[in-house]
């Protein structure tokens, strides 16, 4: 099976590169191609943007669910102490 799609790849790239039709046809993929690739780059780069606002909402989520959980700390020691 491998032997096989090798055999092919080899005979696309043969074509696309040793052939005049090839390079033609070459030359009208290209562009497409470095579209393709430039999308997938500003794709990559967004993809990254969410995962940093992701962790900073999950730091200030934690940050304020410690602030909570001190507070109650505080307000459940004060309110022993004030009743004792």
């Amino acid at each position: 099976m491998s032997s096989l799609l090798g055999a092919a790849l080899g005979g696309v790239v043969g074509y696309l590169y040793l052939t005049d039709q090839g390079r033609h046809v070459r030359g009208q993929i290209e562009p497409t191609l470095d579209g393709i690739v430039a999308e997938l780059q500003r794709a990559r780069a967004t993809g990254e943007k969410v995962r940093e606002v992701a962790r900073e909402g999950q730091r200030t989520l934690n940050d304020l669910v410690g602030e909570d959980r001190a507070r109650a700390a505080w307000e459940s020691t004060s309110f022993h102490q004030a009743s004792s």
